[in-house]
């Protein structure tokens, strides 16, 4: 068989940045699809790359540790294709044509990840599966709500993208005045930084299975930049995301409706690994400045709030 003769499909970032690189993967696992398919991911995320293929057997996940150990290809990988998209800089390694690294973020640029990897797999003439939206849906569920539960996130993977937790309580407030049932979600990140609201009714998934399916029988979402509200928007629920230092432009979660602060400083920062926007007061002006009336607004005018022009 011609190389390869079978294909690794990498990655090892958070929530977020795994489900923008969904579309890649689904995309190389169609054009091979006549090659054995395995993926090396976090075990959080392997629900997501079952349908396209297998775990990485033991000597495959040794050969790609092996990688940053010499300057030759590891004979455990020989014909294999390792296709690994992210968001931070190329891993220190030779430019071996069985490693294809997609860049998610290019200088000067403030495109959505996706777009950059289309335009990664196209150099390389690989189709780009437009429809994995409706693919994602059609293997892991869609929109089904079964009540009027509105899931809060108010937390994300960096603080400094998390709107005021009182602004999320009142929020909450109003929303039960319309007759919804407000739903704050705690994940690790929020029980670490004991993130709970003062009243109100709390849901703690216990994996991504669970909070996906607690995702996709809500009547809408509410949440920073984060992980979650990607998955809401790829399993087709609508909802409203709180954008600050982030760019919308690139950041945004399909399908999902987004507020800004409107100031002239943001965004300020394509990646939020670590520190930025050292001299200004936390919590940040352009989170601070978006109103719950702002949310609301923007919630009512896509339909979301019953009886809310």
């Amino acid at each position: 068989m011609e190389f390869p003769d079978k294909i690794v499909l990498e990655h090892g970032g958070a929530l977020g940045d795994f489900l923008l690189a969904w579309p890649a993967f689904i995309s190389v696992s169609r054009h091979f699809s006549n090659r054995p398919v395995h993926f090396a991911a976090p075990s959080s995320h392997r629900h997501w790359l079952s349908p396209l293929g297998t775990p990485c057997p033991p000597d495959i996940l040794r050969g790609l540790g092996a990688r940053f150990e010499g300057e030759t290809w590891p004979e455990a990988l020989a014909g294999t294709l390792v296709v690994r998209p992210g968001l931070g800089l190329r891993p220190d390694l030779p430019d071996w044509t069985n490693f294809w690294f997609l860049p998610g973020l290019a200088p000067g640029r403030d495109d959505p990840p996706t777009t950059l990897y289309r335009e990664a797999l196209a150099v390389r003439d690989i189709p780009f599966a437009t429809d994995s939206p409706l693919a994602f849906r059609a293997l892991f569920g869609g929109h089904a709500p079964t009540g009027n539960t509105v899931l809060l996130f108010p937390g994300a993977g960096h603080r400094d993208k998390a709107w005021p937790l009182p602004r999320f309580e009142r929020l909450a407030e109003v929303l039960r005045d319309y007759g919804l049932r407000p739903v704050f979600v705690m994940g690790p990140a929020e029980l670490e930084r004991d993130m709970r609201p003062a009243n109100g009714e709390m849901l703690a998934p216990g994996d991504l299975v669970e909070l996906s399916e607690a995702i996709r029988s809500a009547r809408f979402v509410v949440g920073p930049d984060c992980g979650p509200l990607h998955l809401a928007g790829l399993s087709g629920v609508p909802g409203l995301a709180l954008f600050g230092p982030t760019s919308p432009c690139q950041w945004a979660p399909a399908g999902l409706e987004v507020v800004t602060a409107g100031l002239p400083c943001s965004p300020c920062t394509a990646v939020t690994a670590g520190d930025f926007a050292p001299d200004c007061p936390r919590p940040l002006p352009c989170l601070e400045g978006i109103t719950v009336e702002m949310a609301l607004d923007r919630l009512g005018r896509a339909g979301l709030v019953p009886g809310r022009p």
